[in-house]
């Protein structure tokens, strides 16, 4: 066994010293290991510095600093390890879900909204969050650790504000432009400008920088605030056009005599026709700022996003737009129930106000009214109205 001298100790702590460990307990765990290793395995005739120079390696994998910073994490944050292993499985969880949710999205299969709901919330709230509180233990630097809270703030608003817009859900814009900007001018400034001051890390930064812009430009293009404008004159030539073709089989029609029902049928039709428009020219007024209306169209254009003032107005308790909604409904199965009576269409399932299950969505049923006109922009209500005032002609007319 080879006897080590004190200038051999004392070489083998300034080593160690010099490699970064500053823990003097650390120091002497150290330096009592490799003496340990010397005295057990080293020959007497070997040359004490070769030897050690070839043993040292076996303490770490790049460096001898590994050691203090993991004993530091150890100590200051017992789980780490623990937490680790929760972020990779969450992290491999959340993507495997969402991949699978998206094509089954994709294919419009059953489940998809709860595979990409489970995906997303797995990520936001456990994998990113411990993955900042990870990194932000390693970070010495409190601008790196500004940083990492900027970029996971900026991850969980950019993933729910996708969430948002897969699911229709309202304030998914806002999300999307609220994270946008985080990006833009948060964190890209403060990385741009925090690298850019350190010679050795300027290129880095500067073309991460120029990646992150572009990256946030792309995600930018794909901003809708308000619906495409040919879009909207297209489905509104449409509208036009069905109502046209039918008003016209209706006047066609008027020269063939009529019964007592069907004169009774095309009196009821008419009116709930009327009670519709009525209540969108109401939903028109209640969102524009002058109370005063303006066309359908322009209405869409500009307020076709909006969400709570239409809500506010159709849904308000005991609101006259709402006991309006309910009128309708009645007025509806009414009509529908004397057109199953008078004619041979027994089913009449445009004209219907039954309630609407939705497997995918909810496990209870959504009524009539909740599914056409709750929880959605006013361009859509105001659609879901005009296909409406449709079946209803259709019916009419295919009927007499």
């Amino acid at each position: 066994m080879y006897v080590l001298k004190d200038e051999h100790i004392t070489f083998i702590l300034e080593d160690i010293r010099r490699n970064g460990i500053e823990s003097e307990e650390l120091q002497l765990d150290l330096l009592d290991h490799i003496c340990c290793v010397i005295e057990t395995e080293m020959l007497p005739n070997s040359n004490f510095e070769e030897f050690y120079r070839s043993i040292i390696h076996r303490f770490y994998k790049h460096e001898l600093r590994e050691i203090q910073e993991e004993t530091q994490l150890l100590l200051t944050f017992k789980n780490y390890y623990a937490m680790k292993k929760v972020m990779i499985l969450s992290g491999a969880f959340s993507a495997f879900t969402f991949i699978i949710g998206s094509l089954f999205k994709i294919m419009h299969w059953p489940g998809a909204a709860v595979m990409l709901l489970t995906g997303i919330v797995f990520f936001c709230f456990l994998f990113l969050p411990i993955l900042s509180i990870l990194k932000v233990k390693e970070q010495k630097q409190s601008k790196d650790k500004l940083l990492i809270g900027i970029a996971t703030i900026f991850g969980i608003a950019i993933c729910l504000a996708t969430l948002f817009k897969v699911m229709h859900w309202p304030f998914a814009n806002i999300l999307w432009t609220s994270s946008l900007g985080i990006l833009f001018f948060l964190f890209l400034p403060i990385y741009f400008f925090g690298g850019i001051r350190n010679p050795e890390t300027k290129t880095n930064t500067i073309i991460s920088s120029i990646l992150i812009l572009t990256a946030g430009g792309l995600l930018f293009t794909l901003t809708n605030l308000r619906s495409s404008h040919a879009a909207e004159e297209a489905v509104f030539n449409s509208d036009d056009q069905l109502l046209a073709s039918y008003t016209y089989l209706s006047q066609q029609k008027e020269a063939d005599s009529l019964s007592e029902n069907q004169v009774l049928i095309r009196t009821k039709a008419n009116e709930l026709c009327l009670k519709i428009e009525n209540l969108k020219v109401g939903i028109i007024k209640s969102i524009s700022s002058d109370g005063k209306g303006m066309p359908e169209d322009q209405a869409i254009r500009i307020f076709g996003s909006k969400f709570d003032a239409v809500q506010s107005y159709l849904f308000a308790e005991n609101g006259p737009a709402s006991t309006e909604l309910i009128s309708i409904k009645k007025d509806l199965a009414e009509l529908q129930k004397l057109v199953q009576e008078n004619t041979n269409d027994k089913e009449c399932s445009l004209l219907s106000t039954e309630n609407i299950h939705r497997s995918d969505y909810k496990k209870q049923d959504l009524t009539w009214e909740e599914f056409y006109f709750k929880n959605l922009p006013m361009e859509n209500v105001l659609r879901n109205f005009n296909q409406l005032l449709v079946n209803i002609r259709i019916v009419v007319v295919n009927n007499y």
